[in-house]
């Protein structure tokens, strides 16, 4: 079963990392289901994943979006969760959490068609979210490794595990079937060897020791985009419309030195149709990824 929980959370993380990249104030509801129909779920077992969230505090996940949202009572709905910030910045690329406690909130029709769906009884769950924004709580809680601001992230860490150390639930699978986003480098560092039972959404195994982390009960999330998508193409023939086939703007030298991306750029570098420069995620180069894509748009006309 953990095998097909772990399926199905790719499918459904890969869709919404594709959505994020129109990231601001949108309706939820037409942003996660558009009035195409949508494919039928290759999980291919006749029902969606039930998925039971956990109703944690608010600190744990949207409090920490600002005092106005932690300051606010009762439970997190689809009505008043609060939007992603516009300006999040670098942020933005670890908010899978977000998005994923998002969709599992639409309580909208249409759940058949979906990959997973969230369900009140956590006894006809297949599978538990943590709704813990660890991610968040890093560049909440101090600005660097030794900020005593840190206390507060680790704080989280401890009474979460309290929480779910109690739950019935958990202790019945050993955390197994409890899934939990850790896509920051230093997400849950504190006391993630303590879950190394649950199911990881991670974006690589740089910092994470094989005992904790693998692909044979985690899942993979890419970064979300922070640079939005180029969409002026000719609506009729986009793809000639492009000249380019594959564009990369980011650090080629990261945990384990890099080896994948350096590789991949001793590759690719140098052809025609291919652009790979090195960059760092900062507020500035990412307005300069997006003012790119309009100059190469402008250079076309």
């Amino acid at each position: 079963m953990y095998g097909k929980v772990a399926i199905c959370l790719t499918l459904a993380i890969t869709f919404l990392i594709s959505c994020s990249i129109y990231l601001g104030t949108v309706d939820l509801r037409s942003y996660f289901f558009p009035v195409q129909p949508a494919p039928r779920s290759l999980c291919a077992t006749g029902r969606p994943l039930r998925v039971y969230i956990y109703d944690l505090p608010r600190k744990f996940h949207v409090g920490m979006m600002g005092r106005r949202y932690s300051k606010e009572s009762g439970p997190v709905t689809m009505e008043n969760l609060p939007p992603w910030p516009a300006r999040a910045g670098v942020r933005r690329q670890h908010s899978v959490e977000y998005w994923l406690m998002a969709s599992l909130l639409y309580d909208g029709k249409g759940g058949e068609e979906r990959e997973a769906v969230r369900v009140s009884d956590p006894a006809t769950a297949d599978a538990f979210f943590v709704p813990f924004f660890s991610s968040m709580s890093v560049t909440t809680h101090g600005h660097n490794m030794t900020d005593a601001a840190t206390e507060g992230d680790r704080r989280l860490q401890v009474e979460l595990l309290e929480i779910l150390r109690q739950s019935k639930y958990y202790q019945r699978s050993g955390g197994r079937d409890h899934v939990i986003p850790m896509t920051h480098p230093n997400a849950f560092r504190f006391l993630r060897q303590q879950l190394n039972a649950s199911i990881l959404i991670i974006v690589d195994f740089g910092r994470y020791p094989r005992t904790m982390a693998t692909l044979s009960k985690d899942v993979v999330s890419p970064y979300v985009h922070v640079v939005k998508s180029f969409t002026d193409d000719d609506p009729l023939d986009p793809y000639e419309n492009r000249t380019t086939l594959l564009f990369f703007r980011g650090n080629t030298v990261r945990k384990d030195e890099g080896k994948i991306r350096v590789k991949l750029a001793k590759i690719l570098t140098g052809n025609n149709d291919v652009r790979y420069e090195k960059s760092v995620a900062t507020p500035s180069n990412i307005k300069m990824g997006t003012l790119h894509h309009l100059a190469d748009y402008l250079m076309r006309l």
